[in-house]
């Protein structure tokens, strides 16, 4: 349970033993706390990528997607904390706050360069099939390339929530558009009010993976090609009530 607090740190540390996801599309939900904002910021087509498939990324992937900001092994992060609390306590006695610049510095310090990133490999075929415009043809493409990877993530696809897919896969794109991390919150509160309200996709997904964990959800629609084609407007239009903001 990260993502939500310490995607949007001012500092964001992690190790080799990270691991991040928004895995929403499995329970037939689309990416909330703020994870559309930080996915539509990631590079090329990686943000598309992150919110329908759910992959999980490792430190440096995070890195690159920009989920995380630096690669500290896990040994030195105890002495990382004992370097944080003296730097905050001098901040203290001098009588000023403890500012990011310092914390950068200092945690740059401890930091060292991450393993290889398999973004690093994938981009290419991530890029080009995610830019497609709805989600039969991202599968579509992803169909027609080369890379065996890539075939592996269409079968993936294909087993999540057709309406997750098509509604988070909009709610990216629109994020890239919004002045801030405020207004895709805003955005992310209707839309999973919208799933809660009017989908069984996501109490059948909470069952299937949470409760009875046969991994086995039947979704409404079971098929993309039986989506209503403006289900992700629909979607996005949705006003709750009460607002999230007053």
């Amino acid at each position: 349970g990260g993502i939500g607090l310490a995607g949007h740190a001012a500092v964001r540390v992690v190790t080799e033993r990270s691991a991040l996801a928004m895995p929403e599309t499995r329970i037939g939900l689309t990416p909330d706390v703020g994870g559309s904002w930080l996915a539509a910021h990631a590079p090329g087509r990686l943000g598309e990528y992150i919110a329908l498939t759910g992959a999980t990324m490792d430190a440096a992937d995070s890195i690159i997607a920009g989920f995380a900001d630096l690669f500290v092994p896990s040994d030195r992060l105890d002495d990382l904390q004992v370097a944080l609390a003296a730097a905050a306590e001098r901040a203290v006695g001098d009588e000023r706050r403890l500012d990011r610049a310092d914390v950068v510095a200092l945690v740059e310090s401890f930091s060292e360069q991450p393993p290889p990133a398999p973004f690093d490999t994938d981009r290419t075929w991530i890029d080009e099939a995610f830019a497609a415009d709805t989600v039969a043809q991202i599968i579509g493409r992803l169909r027609a390339r080369p890379e065996a990877a890539a075939s592996t993530c269409a079968d993936a696809l294909e087993t999540l929530s057709p309406t997750s897919l098509a509604v988070s896969l909009a709610a990216v794109r629109r994020a890239r558009a919004l002045p801030n991390l405020r207004t895709a919150l805003e955005q992310e509160y209707g839309l999973v009010l919208w799933f809660a309200a009017t989908q069984p996709d996501l109490v059948e997904g909470i069952r299937a993976q949470l409760i009875d964990k046969d991994r086995s959800p039947k979704w409404m629609p079971a098929s993309i090609g039986e989506l209503a084609p403006d289900v992700a407007e629909t979607a996005l239009s949705y006003r709750p009530t009460p607002a999230l903001w007053s």
